[in-house]
């Protein structure tokens, strides 16, 4: 199961579809090889809104691009149905440093055109 966490509220929340062009029971969205996608719509786009209209660019370990600086990213971690708190803030700490590594290196390639 994959868990979103807003970046502007800390709200987390398993992520879910409820249809893209065409409405369906609601299903939890799988991470493929394409990102999050709905077993119904297919690959989804890469945001997260949360209850609040919050919305940022979602950030999967491995298979997001490299953040850039001055957009939003809601961090996602794949972890069990149900998890303890404490294992979702584990995740969610662990991603949000290499979130804000990522970031940094692509402020100074920005910057400097180094890599």
């Amino acid at each position: 199961m994959l868990y979103a966490r807003c970046a502007f509220c800390g709200y987390t929340a398993p992520l879910n579809c409820s249809g893209q062009f065409m409405p369906h029971p609601t299903m939890l969205v799988e991470l493929t090889a394409m990102g999050p996608t709905c077993p119904a719509c297919g690959p989804l786009p890469p945001v997260f809104t949360c209850p609040f209209f919050h919305t940022q660019y979602l950030y999967i370990p491995g298979v997001s691009p490299t953040p850039q600086p001055g957009y939003n990213y809601a961090p996602v971690i794949q972890a069990q149905p149900g998890a303890s708190p404490q294992t979702l803030n584990k995740g969610f700490g662990e991603i949000v440093g290499e979130l804000g590594a990522g970031i940094g290196r692509g402020a100074v390639e920005a910057m400097f055109g180094q890599h």
